[in-house]
């Protein structure tokens, strides 16, 4: 299995000493790994276009016509998946990384341990996020024929009256019979989030939270979070970051 990396920093020292870290961690745990790099944010975009990464390490501070962030939110864009990591001399960057969902950060220098830890966690994410969620999916009967429904295309549910909404990546909305509670016993775990008595929602297809209310991608209206339901949402929101 390979885990596809690209790595962006202007300082080509630094960037040349990411990728060593990038790769002693993969000889180390006889990961894989195929490693990228880029010094421009321009060159990021371009690569990151071109190839299906997995994860990406952002230099913050590129001194080019778009910063590290303003490359992070395109990619996200076009990406629910991919591990975003921010490299930064900044040490209170959390901020940042929640409102972009950033699989985490590094802060320059790079301290060793940390960064063995994080990508061991990161590597894990990967292979859920890629190569295990990838193949799972829910069958359903609407009434009119069987459906096989990969995870990945569905962005959220909704009750209404005896039939569950399936809203769809692809613009379909199917309308089974069925609960919540039925429906929820169907699915595997870790990737939808009970949100409201009436909705469940993928998390990997979160755009932002409100106070009181979840944007979706790719979708104007909001879905809203329950009361008893807030703490739970936070909690899962601190565990995609």
């Amino acid at each position: 299995m390979d885990i596809r990396i690209l790595a962006c920093d202007n300082n080509r020292y630094q960037l040349d000493s990411l990728i060593n870290h990038i790769r002693e961690f993969g000889i180390k745990h006889n990961t894989n790994l195929i490693i990228d790099k880029a010094m421009t944010g321009q060159e990021t975009l371009a690569l990151h276009s071109q190839h299906r990464y997995h994860m990406v390490f952002l230099d913050i501070d590129l001194d080019d016509e778009v910063n590290g962030v303003k490359i992070a939110e395109t990619i996200r864009k076009n990406d629910d998946n991919i591990l975003i990591v921010f490299v930064t001399a900044y040490t209170d960057f959390t901020f940042k990384a929640y409102e972009i969902f950033a699989f985490n950060y590094l802060i320059k220098p790079v301290d060793k341990q940390f960064f063995e830890k994080m990508m061991i966690r990161g590597i894990n994410l990967v292979k859920s996020r890629y190569f295990i969620r990838d193949k799972l999916s829910i069958t359903i009967d609407d009434g009119y024929e069987n459906h096989k429904i990969p995870y990945d295309e569905i962005i959220y549910f909704e009750k209404i009256g005896k039939r569950v909404y399936f809203y769809l990546t692809d613009k379909r909305i199917l309308n089974p019979v069925m609960t919540l509670s039925y429906l929820d016993s169907l699915l595997e775990s870790g990737y939808f989030l009970r949100c409201h008595k009436s909705f469940i929602i993928n998390r990997y297809k979160i755009q932002c939270i409100d106070t009181n209310s979840i944007r979706m991608k790719n979708l104007d209206q909001a879905i809203p979070i329950g009361r008893k339901y807030k703490e739970s949402i936070d909690k899962a929101i601190l565990e995609i970051i």
